[in-house]
């Protein structure tokens, strides 16, 4: 728990200071692939059966942000996704660290910490719905169109906490999402 708070914070810490050193304020968008691995638990009779599997479907992604300097940036991120066990809403906080790649930072590669919240809501109706913290990191290149116009391809992966357990006089049922992982093409305006 103790990482989980160090990230949200130096997050939330970054987000908030932002305003006093703004340079550049940028909205966009993303769309995306991302893919969910779940696993399961089942006790029955005394008797235990386990199953790891992968959920996989489209992502999309509204943002909104700030570049403080030529190499960093901190923003929030809106995600969607439906797959055929549960449907996701993310709100997350992202700071991103950039790396020019040619003499005019055209080109970047970016790396950065991301935490939030994720709302999910499985298809089950055994299985609730649930806010639960998530946190991770994405890296990718970022390059600049124009003065006002910029695009990037990522991969973002993040540590999910849903759990639910239940129980019953037949046996108990332990569920999880484990993780998401998500690569994604974007496209920021900045004004």
């Amino acid at each position: 728990m103790k990482t989980k708070s160090l990230v949200l914070a130096a997050v939330i810490a970054t987000a908030i200071s932002a305003p006093t050193m703004a340079a550049d304020w940028f909205v966009g968008g993303a769309v995306g692939y991302q893919q969910d691995t779940y696993k399961s638990k089942e006790t029955e009779s005394g008797k235990t059966t386990s199953e790891k599997f992968k959920e996989k479907d489209m992502s999309y992604q509204l943002r909104a942000g700030t570049y403080l300097n030529d190499n960093n940036r901190v923003y929030g991120t809106y995600s969607y996704n439906s797959d055929d066990f549960a449907k996701q809403q993310s709100f997350l906080a992202s700071y991103d660290y950039l790396i020019g790649l040619d003499a005019g930072n055209k080109l970047n590669w970016f790396v950065g910490a991301t935490a939030g919240m994720t709302h999910t809501s499985p298809d089950a109706k055994e299985l609730s719905s649930e806010n639960t913290f998530v946190w991770g990191g994405q890296t990718g290149l970022m390059y600049k169109i124009s003065d006002k116009l910029s695009t990037e391809i990522g991969y973002r992966y993040l540590k999910q906490d849903y759990d639910l357990k239940s129980s019953d006089d037949a046996g108990s049922t332990q569920f999880s999402l484990n993780d998401t992982q998500q690569v994604y093409l974007g496209v920021d305006y900045r004004f």
